[in-house]
């Protein structure tokens, strides 16, 4: 599990570097909604779940099996000391984080409810007015609203209240606060991030775009004069990061100059569709482990060899495949030892017994039943290379089983 993240951080944050580099050629070229969209990608990869290390079926040429009793702890104590507490770290981090924003928010609603007043709807939507905010906010999951300043009737002209009010809908019709939720948890996650902190501020911005865009895109000149001046007159600070209001200051430049830019086009529509699909798509390949590099060790020949040591320690089962971590279940005997799993299906097996009754190695050599005994000698050659590079075993056991294993290699040379 912690690989597992630790590996889809990474990923993630390399798309958000690639998303950050791409997205202002992108809402020239393909339009704002389409740089919008781009943050898919890394959300996407960050949720995935890996794809399995090779397809079902495939049985690599040879597996070495070990069902050990008795063996020493896999990983070391300090170093499993160490990862206790950087994942505690983490994990208090990321409350304090989602505290904080849920401490924010509720002072706000708060501060709403004190002078905050119905006036009707709009689009669906209710409509309140209140002295808390200085211009139009959409916000609420469930309790879906959209709340405007006290002299909004009067500081704004009737088509900027309308245009106003319809990007606001936009945001609630597009599941907006929704996405901002969404993307304040995976900004928790990764608070010690800077790529993180960076991306988060350029997804709020690209959203805020893509609505002006779906305002603006098909409106005349002079509705986008209105646009501009509601935009101005609704200048505010930062509000929490869930709600979505219609203009903070930090934004006012460059949603001014980009408003020369939107308009609607099918084959801008579909460029954009194709880059955001090709983004993902890439992104969740090359974070998988079903197509992780090898290591540079690693020849194209030794990946399809595979050890796998299960240790029976507390009570709970490990595995290691390649470079990857995974709980098996141990199966046992009648006298409650470690047995080692059954060959996949069409393969060829031999079986080891090594060691005494204090720590006993039972070692299962699967190979593909097709291979001769010469190629069977190599495979569990490059095999017996890797196992004696291995830490996972202690010393004595590791000498055992290569004893054993340089034992059936001179056998099967001698055929």
């Amino acid at each position: 599990m912690t690989a597992w993240l630790v590996q889809n951080m990474i990923w993630a944050s390399a798309l958000m570097l690639v998303v950050l580099a791409i997205r202002l050629p992108v809402a020239r070229w393909l339009g704002a909604g389409a740089a919008y969209a781009l943050w898919l990608a890394p959300a996407l990869r960050f949720v995935l779940p890996p794809l399995p290390e090779r397809a079902a079926g495939m049985l690599p040429e040879t597996a070495i099996v070990i069902g050990i009793d008795g063996a020493a702890p896999v990983a070391a104590a300090t170093g499993a000391n160490w990862l206790t507490i950087l994942i505690a770290v983490w994990a208090a981090g990321a409350t304090a984080f989602l505290i904080r924003q849920w401490r924010t928010y509720r002072a706000f609603l708060a501060e709403l409810s004190l002078t905050s007043r119905s006036i009707g709807a709009h689009a669906g939507l209710p409509l309140m007015e209140s002295d808390a905010v200085q211009g139009p906010v959409a916000l609420g999951l469930l309790d879906r609203r959209i709340v405007v300043p006290a002299d909004f009737a009067t500081r704004y002209g009737e088509a900027e209240r309308a245009l106003a009010l319809d990007h606001e809908a936009i945001h609630h019709r597009r599941g907006d606060i929704w996405w901002n939720h969404l993307a304040l948890g995976l900004l928790a996650l990764n608070w010690f991030n800077p790529v993180a902190w960076l991306a988060f501020r350029a997804y709020r911005a690209d959203q805020e775009l893509a609505c002006d865009a779906a305002v603006t895109a098909a409106r005349p000149a002079e509705a986008r004069h209105d646009y501009a001046e509601a935009l101005v007159k609704s200048v505010s600070p930062a509000r929490p990061v869930t709600a979505a209001p219609l203009n903070q200051v930090d934004q006012l430049k460059r949603r001014l100059k980009m408003l020369k830019t939107h308009r609607r086009s099918a084959l801008r529509s579909l460029a954009g569709i194709a880059a955001v699909v090709a983004l993902t798509g890439t992104g969740a390949m090359l974070g998988s482990a079903g197509i992780a590099h090898p290591h540079p060790e690693e020849g194209k020949q030794a990946r399809r060899e595979r050890i796998v040591i299960m240790t029976d320690r507390q009570g709970e089962a490990r595995e290691h495949a390649d470079r990857f971590e995974r709980r098996v279940e141990i199966r046992r005997g009648p006298n409650g030892e470690v047995l080692a799993p059954d060959c996949p299906e069409g393969a060829r097996r031999t079986n080891v017994d090594e060691g005494g009754d204090n720590q006993r190695a039972r070692i299962v050599l699967c190979s593909r039943s097709e291979t001769t005994p010469a190629q069977h000698a190599e495979h569990l050659r490059r095999a017996r290379d890797r196992l004696a590079r291995s830490d996972d075993l202690s010393a004595e056991t590791r000498a055992r089983i290569l004893a054993h294993l340089d034992r059936e290699i001179a056998r099967l040379r001698g055929q």
